[in-house]
Order: structure tokens, then sequence, then C-alpha cells
């Protein structure tokens, strides 16, 4: 049939029906691909980001009719991925099977509440027919509907669950000990001082030590406490300082106003004296030309003089109001010099804590927000001058050992470490930022392309060498890195993902080592 398509031979307008026949079925299977992904989308939603963003490009890819031939690789990936979501779907129903099973077992009755209803909580607790989500979502409402019953029946009433908490008990699909974690971390990107900061270091240290769930709820809510509290007290030392600064505004311009029509004034005063001077000047002049007997003149000369002296009089006290004028101008002058000070310090502060908004408060290096605007800046500059651009995702490796082992302290002393030697390992003119957890981000901008391997290579040697100990115990630190250069068409995230991808190369191919994907 393709030979007749192709041919111009005279049954060819006969094949034309077929082809469009098949063109028909071809437009109608990628249909049907495309709706069955946009379904797939909204099913997997929410699980796994790389997940749903390589289904998004899939879905993209297939609506500009791009060939199916071209699409194996993501085909692949998107098939591990979603053996692995349905993985960890598995593993997901299973801790919640855990949780709700390990909860009925450790119910206890609250005095006046039946224990015929706490029974059947428990009887329906342990039933094994759960089988998705949803049975066990049905399972954790009717837990809440007891709990909110039992709260009726006491008000400081002992927890539902024993003090020895297990911490594989999952909230939201993460153990509350995650949550702990999570807490202690989140405080290291705060930054208040004062009895709040102090009391924020407190509750973390407390969290490093281990807390059972209901004190992780309490220290919770705690946190939010302080960081209300200690927006409340920048907020008012804030508008206190706005207070100040307008107060002093207020008198400086009430006094200038003043000074202004002192000056005036005075200038008027002092033209009437001077002209008044001139006056009696002249007739004194007159005076002596006219004069005809000294006697008169005498007394004309008296007269003038007293005249002349009043008007010095009135020159003096012009003079003192002249001195008045001057020192109330140096006053002002000195309070706003003042004010330009506290302006000054106010304006430093404020860049300081700018700095420090992207500052990671553990690490000292660069955190999130500070990545997302650096990055943005070197995509542009790379875009405008086409020059070589590295974007490199950094992951201790058994960073959770070292947590388990030696304790989040040393875990904390790893973090700092680490970021302190990678940051020393780095040119100038390169970035590097803690993207979270025990990940760091590296932009090595104007790298030679063919060359780049070596300085990421460096770092993990680097970090490797470092002779770390933990409770007199040698520990070896290793570092795995995943790498891309940015290429034609790529946004930012394009360049995120592929590193993204090497570092998981790196983490499935032994650790210690750097992967490129360009």
């Amino acid at each position: 049939m393709k030979d007749k398509a192709l041919s111009p031979s005279s049954d060819a307008p006969d094949t034309h029906p077929e082809l469009a026949q098949l063109r028909e079925s071809m437009v109608a299977e990628r249909t049907r691909v495309t709706q069955f992904i946009g379904k797939l989308m909204l099913a997997c939603r929410g699980h796994d980001r790389e997940l749903d963003t390589k289904l998004a490009k899939l879905k993209q890819k297939i609506d500009i009719n791009q060939p199916y031939t071209t699409l194996d690789a993501e085909l692949a990936l998107i098939e591990r991925l979603l053996q692995h979501h349905g993985d960890s779907v598995k593993d997901s129903i299973g801790s919640a099977r855990s949780a709700i099973q390990y909860g009925a077992r450790h119910i206890k009755p609250v005095k006046d509440f039946p224990e015929r209803a706490c029974q059947a909580l428990r009887e329906h607790l342990l039933a094994d027919d759960g089988y998705s989500f949803g049975d066990y979502h049905r399972k954790v409402l009717k837990l809440l509907e007891y709990y909110q019953q039992a709260l009726k029946f006491q008000q400081l009433g002992e927890p539902l669950l024993r003090e020895d908490d297990n911490p594989s008990v999952e909230l939201g699909g993460r153990s509350y000990g995650k949550l702990a974690d999570e807490l202690q971390r989140l405080i290291t990107e705060l930054d208040f001082a004062g009895e709040v900061g102090d009391r924020l270091d407190m509750v973390r240290r407390e969290l490093l030590g281990g807390v059972t769930l209901a004190k992780l709820s309490e220290l919770a809510l705690q946190v939010i406490e302080l960081i209300i509290q200690g927006t409340r007290e920048e907020r008012k030392a804030s508008q206190a300082f706005l207070i100040s600064l307008n107060e002093g505004l207020h008198a400086v311009h009430f006094s200038f106003t003043e000074s202004l029509d002192e000056g005036r004034t005075l200038q008027e005063e002092t033209s009437r004296s001077r002209q008044a001077l001139n006056k009696e000047l002249r007739s004194i002049d007159e005076t002596l030309a006219q004069a005809d007997a000294l006697e008169l003149l005498k007394q004309d000369m008296h007269r003038h003089m007293d005249a002349i002296s009043l008007l010095l009089s009135d020159r003096d006290a012009l003079y003192q109001r002249e001195r008045h004028l001057i020192t109330r101008l140096s006053s002002m002058e000195a309070k706003l010099r003042l004010m330009k000070e506290e302006t000054a310090e106010y304006k430093k502060r404020l860049t300081i804590q700018k700095h420090k908004l992207f500052l990671d408060s553990l690490t000292q290096v660069h955190n999130r927000a500070a990545l997302e605007e650096r990055l943005e800046l070197e995509y542009k500059r790379w875009l405008r001058y086409q020059t070589p651009l590295c974007l490199a995702v950094i992951d201790i490796d058994h960073f959770k050992t070292i947590n388990d082992n030696y304790g989040h302290m040393a875990g904390d002393k790893a973090l700092k470490v680490v970021a302190k030697a990678l940051q020393r390992s780095l040119r100038d003119t390169d970035f590097i930022a803690r993207f979270g957890g025990e990940e760091f981000v590296v932009l090595l901008p104007n790298i030679n392309p063919e060359k780049f391997h070596k300085p990421l290579d460096k770092l993990r040697q680097t970090i490797k060498s470092i002779p770390f100990r933990f409770k007199d115990a040698r520990v070896e630190i290793t570092i795995s890195i995943g790498a891309t250069l940015f290429k034609e068409g790529d946004q930012t995230t394009d360049a995120f993902e592929r590193a993204d991808q090497a570092l998981y190369g790196s983490k499935h191919s032994g650790r210690d080592q750097v992967n490129i994907v360009l």
C-alpha cells in the first residue's frame, strides 16, 4: 500500500480513502493516548514531583505530534517512576496499617467513658479489611471521632497513646520523628534576636534530644507563638523608629520655619536700621553745611548723636537675635546629623537583616531564596552572553546514618563543615546555597565546558579528605554530585531536573562520585 501511495499510477486515487482512514485512525489513537496520559496525570498528581513533571512533558510532546519513536527514553523513565510510585504507595499503605493497629492496641479508656465503645473502636481498627488509603482514612476518622468524644469527658486527660509513642506512627504520610526533624531545621531558618531567639534555640535543642508525639504538638504551637511574638517585636521596633524619626523631622521642620521667619524679620530690621543710620549721617552733613551759630550746631549734633546711639542699641539687639538664631540653626544641624546617623544605622541593620534573610543560619551559606534570585540572574546572563553555565546538586551520603548514630548535633556539625569546605573550594564568581536538608546547589558561571568535571571532582575529594571525628571515632563523609550545563531552549527547571537526574544516578551507582547529564 505504501508503494501505491507513493507511485503516480492510475489507481493512486483509489488509495486516498485508505490513507485518510489510516490518518484518522492515527489521530484517534493519539487522542486516546493523550487523554489517557491526562487522566494518569490526575491520578498521580501530588505523589511524586518528578513523575508529575515527566508526565506533563510527555503530554506536551504528544500534543505537538512528536513521533512515538523519539519518546522511548521518556517512557522508560516514566515506567520506572510509576513502578517506584506503586512501591511507595504499597509501603505507605503498610505504614498506615501498622500505625492504626499500633494506635488501636495502645488506646487507653478515659474515665467515665464507656468501655464498650472503646472496645468496639479497637476491634474496628484492628480489623484487617483495609485495601486502599480511603479505607484507612475512614479508620482514622473513626479514631478522631472517639478522641473528640473522649475530650468531652476530661479537660486535661492523658494522651490516648502511651508515653513510649512509636516514632514510626505516621501523620499525613510522614512519621512524627521526621516532622520533629523538619521543625528543628525550620527553626535554623529563623533569625530573631533577644529572648525570642534564645527560646527558639531552646526549643530546637529539645527537639534534637527527642520528644513524644504530645510534646511535638506543644512545641510546634510554641514555635508558632514565638514567630508571632518575634514578628510583633520587630514591627514594634520599626514603628518606634519611624515614630521617633517622624517626631524629630516635625520638630526640625517647626524650628526651621521659626528660624526662617526670624531670619527674614532680622533682615528687614537690619535694612531699616541701616537706612535710619544713613539718614542720620546725611542729616549731620546737612546740619554742618547750614549751621551759622556754634550753639545751635552743638544742640543739633547732640540730637543726632542721641539718635545714632539709639540706632546702635537697636543694632546690638539685632546682633543678639542673630546670635540666638545661629545657635538655633546649630542645634538644628546637630539634630539633623543625629537623625542622619540613626537613619544610617537603621539602614545598616536593614541591610544586615536582608543579608541574613538570604543566609542559611546553620551553615552560613546562601539559602534557597538566595539561590532562586541568583539562578534567575545567572540564567538571564547566560541567555544574553551564552557563556557556559554549570548547575550542580550535591548531597551528603548516608547523612541520616550520622544523625541516627551520633545525634543531630553531629549532623549539624557535619553540615557546617561541609558547607564551609565547599565554599572555600569555589571561585569568587561561583555560588553555593543550601537547598534543604543535606543538599547543596552550586552554580559555576563561565566554566570550561570541556573540563568542568575537574572542579566538581575536586569538591568531592576535598570533602572526602576532611578528618571528621564524632564521639572519638573517625568518620569518613562523602558527597555525591549531579551536574549539567545549560543548553539551548533550557528553562531553569530543565537544567535543575537534569542535575537532579544526574544526582539520582550518582546515588544509585555507589555514591561518592560525580555524574553528569547533558
